[in-house]
C-alpha cells in the first residue's frame, strides 16, 4: 500500500465510522460455531501434554500448530498457535499462584487486560471475567469469560485448561452487544497451557484456538490485521508477560 493509498484510508475512517461499521458487522452462525466445536473435540483426543517446542529462554518460541494458522471453516476462521518459553528460577508453584491471581490480570497482561475479577472457584475449576482491548488498525473492546480447569500430571507438571464460555463486543458507550454480534474478530478463544519443572526453572507452553469471521472481499484492509495477526501476537505477549511476571 502507499503512503497516498494509506492516507485516503485514514481519512475514510474518520468520515464514516458509523458506515464502516454496519458494513463489517456480522452474526456469528450455528454452522461456524459448531465447526470450532468440532476442531476442538478433535484436537483436545489427540493432547498428550508432553512439550512440543524448543526450551528457549531468551525469547518465546511461537508457531502455528501443524504448520497451519489459520484454518478456514464456514464463514470463519480457526487460529491454531503454539509458543513456549523457559523461565530460570521460577517454579511450578509460583507460575500457579500467577495464573490464579486473577484480579491482577489487568496488572500482568496489561495493556490488553483492562479489567480482570475472579466470579469464584470450586476445587480445581475457576471462572473469571477479562475485559480485552485490541487494536491493529482500530480498536475493539470484549467483555470475555472462562471457565478454567488445573490439572496435576505426571512429575510435577501442571495442565491449564481455559475455555471461553462468553465473549461479548463491547460498544462505545460501554454496552455489551449480543453475543455473536459485532466485528467478529474473536468469538471463541480457549488455551491450553502445560507448566513443567525443568532444572534450571520451569518451562511454560501455551496452545490457543480462537475462532474469529473471515476476511471479506473488498474490506480485507482493514479485516485482515486485526484476524490474522493479533492471535500470534497475543500469545507471543502472554508469555512474555508472564515471564517478567515470574522473574
Amino acid at each position: 500500500m502507499s503512503y497516498t493509498q494509506g492516507v485516503r484510508r485514514i481519512l475514510f475512517l474518520l468520515a464514516v465510522p458509523f458506515s464502516l461499521a454496519g458494513q463489517i458487522t456480522v452474526h456469528l452462525s450455528p454452522a461456524t460455531n459448531q465447526a470450532f466445536d468440532t476442531y476442538v473435540s478433535g484436537a483436545e483426543a489427540k493432547m498428550d501434554w508432553k512439550s512440543h517446542l524448543p526450551a528457549a529462554t531468551k525469547k518465546v518460541e511461537v508457531q502455528p500448530w501443524e504448520g497451519k494458522s489459520p484454518v478456514d471453516v464456514e464463514n470463519g476462521l480457526i487460529h491454531d498457535w503454539v509458543a513456549s518459553v523457559v523461565v530460570p528460577g521460577a517454579s511450578v508453584e509460583k507460575a500457579l499462584a500467577v495464573f490464579q491471581d486473577y484480579d491482577q490480570y489487568k496488572k500482568v497482561f496489561g495493556p490488553e487486560v483492562v479489567d480482570s475479577r475472579l466470579l469464584g472457584h470450586e476445587g480445581s475449576r475457576w471462572r473469571a471475567v477479562l475485559r480485552l482491548k485490541r487494536t491493529k488498525v482500530m480498536t475493539v473492546v470484549l467483555h470475555t469469560e472462562y471457565e478454567v480447569e488445573y490439572r496435576p500430571l505426571s512429575g510435577g507438571r501442571t495442565a491449564v485448561l481455559s475455555r471461553s464460555t462468553k465473549i461479548a463486543q463491547v460498544d462505545d458507550e460501554g454496552k455489551e452487544l449480543a453475543v455473536g454480534t459485532g466485528f467478529g474478530f474473536l468469538w471463541r478463544l480457549n488455551a491450553y497451557w502445560l507448566l513443567e519443572p525443568r532444572p534450571d526453572g520451569v518451562y511454560l507452553e501455551c496452545r490457543s484456538i480462537s475462532l474469529s469471521r473471515d476476511i471479506p472481499a473488498g474490506l480485507g484492509w482493514i479485516i485482515k490485521p486485526m484476524v490474522s495477526s493479533v492471535p500470534r501476537d497475543s500469545l507471543t505477549s502472554s508469555l512474555e508477560a508472564i515471564r517478567k511476571a515470574l522473574k
